[in-house]
């Protein structure tokens, strides 16, 4: 397997390769205290693709291998206000290890994905996901350890919104926009995450249930 480090010029290259199907609801990755790296593992089942989160600096190296049971299981990986675009695409490389200098600050999504017979059986494929980030900045700011102004208030906001204590929920995902700071929040029992835009300041602009009405 060739081990790929992307330059900014390439990584925008690849930003023009469109990622798969929208996936569910992402779960944040977080390192342990004083490590730059996390493992972790699940399954994959027909078109549900999985999406995992975490923050990172630009100039920061992150690497990513993934290995999966029998079948076409592929990752990719989707910058910080990516409107369908991808820096790697696991699919296309025929690749499944990922190593590249990183073009931006902000939250960036690995996502995971089924093809072919191994989409269409509907039998579940176990996968284990190893992430790492080195360079830059601290390893507890690469995990997203601790919480901006932003994201402290939108958990507030959104805490308000529908009577649910702050201690209680979770930031899902980050990132950044021309608006502002894009905050996605878990609340327990939720159908789907709580949207809440704010700037970096923690002055919240609004929060908005982002499933159907009725499933908060």
């Amino acid at each position: 397997m060739t081990f790929r480090l992307l330059s900014f010029a390439a990584a925008c290259m690849l930003a023009l390769t469109s990622v798969s199907a929208e996936a569910a609801s992402p779960t944040a990755i977080q390192f342990a205290k004083g490590k730059t790296g996390a493992s972790v593992t699940g399954k994959l089942v027909g078109s549900d693709d999985v999406d995992y989160t975490l923050r990172a600096s630009a100039g920061q190296t992150m690497t990513v291998d993934f290995k999966a049971g029998k079948g076409a299981a592929y990752f990719n990986v989707i910058a910080p206000g990516s409107s369908g675009e991808a820096l790697f695409v696991g699919m296309n490389e025929a690749s499944n290890h990922f190593e590249g200098q990183l073009p931006a600050d902000g939250t960036y999504t690995i996502r995971l994905y089924l093809m072919g017979a191994a989409k269409d059986s509907g039998k579940p494929v176990n996968y284990t996901l190893k992430v790492n980030i080195k360079g830059g900045s601290s390893a507890a700011k690469a995990s997203g350890a601790g919480s901006s102004a932003a994201e402290k208030a939108c958990l507030a906001a959104v805490a308000k919104t529908t009577g649910v204590s702050a201690g209680k929920l979770s930031v899902s995902s980050v990132s950044e926009a021309q608006s502002g700071i894009s905050i996605m929040v878990k609340v327990p029992e939720a159908t789907a995450p709580w949207h809440c835009l704010s700037d970096k300041n923690g002055k919240v602009d609004g929060v908005e249930f982002t499933g159907s009405e009725g499933g908060n």
